[in-house]
């Protein structure tokens, strides 16, 4: 999820109660204060978001764990019991989960528990909450109460007849009359369309919302800038890597050609630095540098020339 995660986090801790009410399948509930990641436990285990909440009375840990796709590393219901186990350790509080999928088609074999056991030997049997965005009614959720949902009803099912031009249309229209202040809203519509991605084209969000609009969202430049950063930092560290492959490249065919120019002056070079600079692979044409001052004749060193080429020693 490369920066879905950030997105997403920056969101959901703007507006968190229609988010929380959703997780918990409640609106009776209080959502407090966020719960630190810096906590050891919590850390590295990389838990999405954790807050303090109020349901009907008890507090308790309210987890939510963003997913764009399937679990790759460790199946989804081991990773919800790793998580809560930590959370209810650090916090000595009830712990409820939510495990949120965003890209149509993912987490439908998450079965939402984990289990062991019997009564004999002992077990054990942990639930938690699965929400697909896409397998929720969008229309219940375009409205003023839903203002932290905003961004992902794109994602969600647009009412029979309606085709995508017009679903993302009607969610953009929605968060642009959002009751919230002018950065706020930026923000949403932000967020509205990296999300909105996962699901329909890209150019949809391109003409339905301009960048002076995305502009006024702090929270957007802070993150273009960021990524602009670290895409040209990742560009200088491929372009170094590169750099320094193509000198040693070079020299190794350099360092062949002088000794082939040496021991066999007649050998036509020009032809044959056209030969050597068809071999990508550095180690063939270091052989090669070692075939030259060994070989016996011109016509032996093409001998190994040609082998090389041909993907042979």
């Amino acid at each position: 999820m490369p920066y879905y995660d950030e997105v997403f986090k920056h969101l959901t801790e703007q507006a968190p109660h229609a988010l929380a009410a959703l997780a918990l399948r409640t609106s009776d509930v209080e959502v407090g204060e966020k719960l630190s990641t810096e906590q050891p436990t919590v850390k590295v285990h990389h838990s999405d978001l954790t807050f303090k909440v109020r349901i009907r009375n008890e507090e308790a840990v309210l987890h939510i764990e963003a997913q764009t796709d399937d679990s790759r590393r460790k199946p989804m219901p081991l990773r919800m019991l790793a998580y809560a186990s930590f959370l209810g350790l650090e916090y000595e509080l009830p712990v409820y989960s939510t495990v949120l999928y965003f890209r149509p088609g993912s987490g439908r074999r998450n079965p939402g528990f984990y289990e062991y056991g019997n009564a004999d030997q002992g077990s054990l049997r942990f639930r938690y909450n699965v929400i697909r965005f896409y397998e929720l009614e969008g229309e219940s959720f375009l409205d003023a109460s839903s203002i932290g949902l905003l961004p992902f009803t794109v994602l969600m099912k647009p009412p029979a007849g309606v085709d995508s031009e017009s679903w993302v249309r009607r969610c953009v229209s929605a968060t642009r009359a959002a009751p919230v202040e002018a950065d706020v809203r930026a923000t949403l519509l932000f967020g509205l369309s990296i999300f909105g991605s996962l699901a329909h084209n890209v150019e949809l969000f391109h003409r339905f919302i301009s960048e002076e609009v995305l502009m006024e969202s702090p929270f957007y430049e802070e993150v273009i800038k960021r990524w602009l950063e670290e895409g040209k930092q990742r560009g200088l560290e491929q372009g170094l890597e590169q750099g320094i492959e193509r000198g040693a490249r070079e020299a190794t065919i350099e360092n062949a050609l002088t000794v082939v120019t040496e021991r066999f002056p007649f050998a036509d070079v020009v032809a044959l630095k056209s030969r050597l600079e068809g071999i990508s692979d550095i180690d063939r044409l270091k052989q090669l540098g070692v075939a030259a001052s060994l070989a016996p004749s011109f016509e032996a060193f093409q001998g190994k020339l040609v082998a090389s080429e041909n993907g042979s020693d």
